[in-house]
């Protein structure tokens, strides 16, 4: 009986032994199953922290690099703009000059017509009277009626370039100043709409687009 006895406390001793290694492995097992599922979620999150900041990299180089080309865009369309102005002024003298010329040659034309003939019609009369006493008188006179006339032809075809240099002259910087402030309108007129388009769409994409442009 005894014998027996002391077989039942040694297997329940050995049982509750076995039972307690058993739990203890079984704990064990959980605690590395839990610290590898968080060194796997720590993993995953460090591996979207840094899928999301190269995201964000390349989208701020690709704005970056889009603010650039609409900078260097604008650029080249305002130097093609003042080119294009350059090139207007340019013609624009050319044909003002141009036309000055031909006013002058003209101008002068007739005022060297009208000497000659005054001169030719002088020779005449003065061929055509008798050299006498009263004659003479006639012959003073009428070279003094044609100085006068020649004197009033210059003065009045002077008058009348000056006259047309300054009005060319007045209306050509008119033209310039127009096309000056048409440009400076037009630029402030586009960079007004680049500056709208950008509030837009800053106002869309941070408020859904509620209102479109302020």
């Amino acid at each position: 009986m005894i014998i027996i006895i002391n077989i039942i406390i040694i297997s329940s001793l050995s049982s509750s032994s076995l039972s307690s290694v058993s739990s203890s492995s079984i704990i064990i097992i959980i605690i590395i199953i839990i610290i590898i599922i968080i060194i796997i979620i720590i993993i995953i999150i460090i591996i979207i922290i840094i899928i999301i900041i190269i995201i964000i990299i390349v989208v701020v180089i690709i704005i970056v690099i889009i603010i650039i080309i609409s900078i260097i865009i604008i650029i080249i369309i305002i130097i093609i703009i003042i080119i294009i102005i350059i090139i207007i002024i340019i013609i624009i003298i050319i044909i003002i000059i141009i036309i000055i010329i031909i006013i002058i040659i003209i101008v002068v034309v007739v005022v060297v017509v009208a000497l000659v003939l005054l001169f030719s019609l002088h020779r005449i009369i003065s061929s055509s009277i008798v050299i006498s006493s009263s004659s003479s008188i006639i012959v003073t006179i009428t070279n003094n009626i044609v100085m006068v006339v020649i004197v009033v032809i210059i003065i009045i075809s002077v008058i009348i370039i000056i006259i047309i240099v300054i009005v060319i002259v007045v209306v050509l910087l008119l033209v310039v100043v127009i096309v000056i402030i048409v440009v400076i309108v037009i630029l402030i007129v586009n960079n007004f709409n680049n500056r709208k388009t950008y509030r837009s769409a800053h106002f869309c994409s941070e408020f859904g687009c509620y209102i479109k442009s302020f």
